[in-house]
């Protein structure tokens, strides 16, 4: 391996991959403007939660049983036990249907009536407004109200003695308990808790239609099913205080149960007085039956007449029974039909059907008394003509229709059973002919009564049936335990704020720092460099604040950018090696980037070696050398080309550095390019290099004018400067371009301006680059004072500006 790939494998930087850990203390330098977001954040969510009012949940299980029927037959008195049919108008709970009860706006009004909730008491600060509920320091009593129903807001605000004004009033100051003269009506106003009124608060009184305020709490309910295999259903209400939703859920469910056994009850009640009102009918009737029956055993003065006939009597019995039960069965039927079609009974409730075993007409009886039930709810809130009552009404109307229908069709079929019967009746009377029509009278007389007496019996049992259900009704819900409250809030989340905020709190450095890194250009840290070329790096020279300084290299400086002048010294060697008096030229991209600041340094610290050294000022159109040193008074190399100079009189020792010579540029030439290429450069090169061990060629910029290629032939090493937080980023894919297509022999790159921590760290992020041994650390030397002069410029940075500053070199 020759020693130019020994210098490439050495000086040679790999691609630099950013792992985890130095992703980390990219950011941890922030830390900071970390600090200082995340505590801004969390004080704006303090002060957040500080005037938000806080919410509290309330919840109570209820339990709503299914209630089963046991109903009888038709058979009357031979139907079963009565005591078993005590729950006979009960049907099957369907849970959605009783969610949305609970949720009504009527049933909620009548537990804001309960409470009072129509009427709030508020206390107002500078900028919270809370509700006192059950710790009221103000009340407020209508004594003749206009309109106990009105609507109000009352505005009260204290003094130091206790009276109070009122917002909207006359400006005269009342005393609790003073009769107010309102538009509404005359108030007192009654103070409950004198230790809570306070002069910096406004206490506000609020009164709304009770149904308005049903229907904003209505609509805050949260009703859901715990467990599908179970009816058990969760009631949840959202409060600014807990006592209130545990009062009104409790209430609620209280409201509801006395709801529901009024609607059982209703339905009941009807019945009865529907059987009532036939008794006292068939009583008349069985009177009159019986009354003929006696009337026509003292006329005819028969006592027994059960011998007669044994054989016929007990056949015809049977059939007459039959035929009893088929009469009743009609007859009810009709009692039904003309109920159901009186107009004057339209809109009242049907009686259950009366021992018909009938699924069919059961089922719509219970429908038609459900929607008599609904109508009859909706007309307490609304008026007649509402279209929702109209809908009822047609749905009545179906059903009325359905039920007609039904009974017609048991008519049909009860109707043949009872001709048959009828027939055989009069074929088995026939058969007792020979029994005189005195006999024949009585037993038709008696049938008569046997058809009355047992239908008296059968709705009297039924009665009975009926007050013993409505004696035992009881509501089909109960809570399994009192309401309860999460004493904690729910709202706003307290803690999911803050975790907010503190996510916030780190984002916003993260996406600060993202986006300045995203929108930088410039190269900033080494990945910048070793990502887009492979040209070596033949050393770093840290910022210097030193702005009055060109050459910082002196015998004893042991400075960190002494030292990294002298690496960069001993890298160069790798490339000039087995070269006799090397040329080394130092050029750059653009202007700014440090090739004077670079090449007098260089010149400077191989002249602290022992080496003769001279510096060739060739940026021509731009010299500085000159004016730093003070020489532009001294003729120099366009002075030596149009021969106004010889090249001997050319070298100007520097004052104050030893062994250091600098070659002016001289006065600026109108072409330079061309200067370049005249054949007295040959040999001003020539003369250097038989009295000079180093040169130096400070260049203009390669990449705006073609100098630096024009000088290259002479140069044994090209040093290509790039500056940090200076060089554009896309700047680098020409010097790549150049380094790949082997422009130049021996080119190099040399890092200038390199900051060692904070934002604008080259070597990673902040977590140092390893100059620091030995310096100020008490070796001997004296190397303490660019170190606490640096020091000294750090403390007087402000903090922002040190974290943001673009640390462009002076």
């Amino acid at each position: 391996m020759d020693e130019n790939n020994e210098v490439n494998t050495i000086s040679k930087v790999n691609k630099f991959k950013l792992s985890p850990k130095e992703l980390i203390f990219k950011y941890i330098i922030y830390l900071p403007l970390f600090v200082i977001s995340v505590g801004i954040c969390i004080t704006i969510a303090y002060i957040y939660l500080r005037y938000q009012i806080p919410y509290y949940s309330s919840y109570i299980n209820i339990i709503i049983k299914d209630d089963k029927s046991s109903r009888g037959g038709a058979g009357g008195a031979g139907s079963g036990d009565a005591l078993d049919e005590l729950v006979i108008f009960k049907s099957k709970i369907n849970l959605a249907n009783e969610v949305e009860i609970l949720k009504s706006a009527t049933l909620m009004n009548k537990v804001v009536r309960d409470l009072n909730l129509n009427t709030q008491y508020l206390v107002e600060g500078n900028l919270k407004r809370t509700e006192t509920y059950n710790n009221r320091i103000i009340s407020y009593e209508n004594i003749s109200g206009i309109d106990s129903n009105a609507t109000f807001s009352l505005v009260l605000k204290f003094n130091d003695k206790g009276n109070f004004q009122i917002e909207g009033f006359p400006t005269v100051w009342y005393r609790p308990g003073e009769i107010i003269h309102g538009s509404f009506g005359d108030f007192k106003i009654k103070v409950e808790s004198p230790e809570g009124i306070s002069t910096e608060y406004k206490y506000i009184i609020q009164r709304q239609l009770s149904i308005q305020t049903a229907g904003s709490l209505a609509g805050g309910l949260s009703i859901r099913q715990l467990n599908t295999q179970a009816s058990i259903l969760r009631i949840s209400i959202t409060t600014e205080t807990p006592q209130k939703g545990i009062d009104i859920l409790n209430q609620l469910v209280k409201a509801y149960n006395t709801a529901t056994i009024e609607n059982k009850n209703t339905v009941i009640k009807n019945t009865v007085n529907f059987i009532d009102n036939r008794l006292i009918f068939l009583a008349s009737e069985l009177g009159k039956v019986e009354k003929g029956l006696q009337d026509f055993r003292q006329k005819n003065e028969i006592i027994d007449i059960q011998q007669q006939g044994n054989t016929q009597y007990n056949q015809l019995k049977s059939v007459e029974d039959k035929l009893s039960e088929t009469e009743i069965l009609l007859q009810v039927i009709n009692l039904l039909e003309y109920y159901v079609g009186n107009p004057t009974k339209k809109y009242i409730i049907v009686p259950s059907s009366l021992g018909i075993n009938d699924p069919t007409l059961s089922s719509l009886v219970s429908k038609y008394n459900s929607l008599q039930l609904e109508r009859e709810e909706k007309l307490k809130s609304m008026p007649s003509e509402n279209p929702l009552i109209k809908l009822i009404e047609n749905q009545l109307d179906k059903v009325r229709l359905s039920i007609t229908e039904n009974l017609k069709n048991i008519k049909k079929t009860t109707e043949p059973t009872r001709n048959k019967l009828l027939a055989d009746y009069r074929n088995l009377k026939q058969q007792v002919a020979s029994v005189p029509g005195k006999q024949r009278e009585l037993l038709e007389i008696a049938r008569q009564q046997g058809i009355k007496e047992k239908l008296y019996l059968f709705l009297l049992q039924k009665r009975e049936e009926s007050a013993i259900t409505m004696a035992a009704s009881t509501s089909s819900t109960y809570s399994i335990d009192p309401a309860s409250s999460y004493w904690l809030p729910i709202s706003p989340d307290r803690s999911g704020i803050f975790r907010m905020a503190l996510i916030i709190g780190i984002l916003i450095p993260i996406i600060i720092i993202y986006l300045r890194d995203l929108l930088n250009d410039k190269i900033i840290n080494r990945t910048d460099v070793t990502k887009i070329t492979d040209m070596p790096i033949v050393g770093e020279i840290s910022h210097h604040k030193m702005a009055d300084r060109e050459v910082v290299i002196g015998e004893k400086d042991r400075s960190i950018i002494a030292e990294q002048f002298r690496i960069t010294r001993t890298n160069l060697q790798y490339f000039i090696a087995n070269k006799t008096n090397p040329v080394i030229l130092v050029t750059s991209s653009m202007a700014g980037e440090g090739k004077t600041f670079t090449s007098m340094n260089l010149g400077a610290v191989w002249a602290v070696a022992n080496k003769k050294t001279v510096i060739l000022e060739l940026d021509l159109r731009k010299p500085k050398i000159s004016k730093a040193l003070g020489l532009l008074d001294r003729k120099g190399i366009s002075n030596y080309i149009i021969g106004d100079a010889k090249k001997e009189e050319l070298p100007v020792l520097v004052e104050s550095t030893s062994n250091l010579y600098i070659v002016s540029a001289g006065p600026i030439p109108p072409n330079p390019s061309e200067l370049l290429l005249d054949t007295k450069i040959d040999e001003l090169f020539d003369y250097l290099r038989q009295n000079f061990d180093f040169i130096i060629i400070d260049s203009a910029p390669l990449g705006l004018v073609s100098d630096a290629k024009v000088l290259s032939r002479f140069a044994d090493s090209i040093v290509y400067i790039v500056r940090q937080r200076y060089t554009p980023k896309k700047q680098m894919e020409f010097i790549n371009d150049i380094y790949m297509r082997k422009s130049f022999n021996n080119i190099c790159l040399l890092v200038n301006d390199v900051k060692m921590g904070g934002y604008n760290s080259y070597y990673g992020y902040g977590y140092g680059y390893g100059y620091g041994y030995g310096y100020g650390s008490g070796y001997g030397f004296n190397y303490s004072i660019p170190y606490a002069y640096l020091e000294k410029e750090k403390k007087n940075k402000n903090f922002f500006k040190k974290l943001f500053s673009s640390g462009k070199k002076k």
